[in-house]
């Protein structure tokens, strides 16, 4: 099955929220992070097969509209699989119970989500598997 890209951006939390709700109750799609922008504008990010991808946009960006200013709204038919993981968006939530089974991607998703790291933003980027999972070990000690 063929996977889409959403993007809703909107001015203000009130729209997005109302947005973000439509979207998940139109269709089966993965929902990313609300992201602030500047000047008020936050969008989100939505993940699926094509048809539920675009039902989810049109939706959210109907009742999103409804209550706050939309400022616009895109899907992205088969996009690449960078543009996805460079959006860290579609992945399945990760247990962190033993990080040695997980994948560098897994890791670094996990060590982004994660307060007290010592590393950040691009160091996360460039961190290699050992060194990913003694930070999030570190970090998972520090705070017990």
């Amino acid at each position: 099955m063929s996977q889409a890209l959403g993007l809703i951006e909107m001015k203000g939390l009130v729209g997005i929220t109302e947005a973000t709700d439509a979207a998940v109750k139109a269709a089966s799609v993965s929902i990313g992070p609300v992201e602030k922008i500047e000047g008020g504008l936050v969008s989100i990010r939505v993940l699926g097969d094509v048809a539920a991808v675009q039902a989810a946009v049109d939706a959210g960006a109907q009742a999103g509209g409804q209550v706050g200013e939309l400022v616009s709204k895109h899907v992205i038919p088969n996009p690449h699989h960078d543009l996805v993981e460079v959006f860290d968006i579609g992945n399945d939530p990760v247990d962190s119970s033993n990080l040695e089974t997980l994948s560098v991607t897994q890791l670094r998703s996990l060590a982004r989500e994660t307060p007290g790291l010592a590393i950040q933003g691009r160091e996360i980027s460039h961190a290699n598997r050992d060194q990913l999972i003694k930070e999030l070990k570190d970090a998972r000690d520090g705070a017990s």
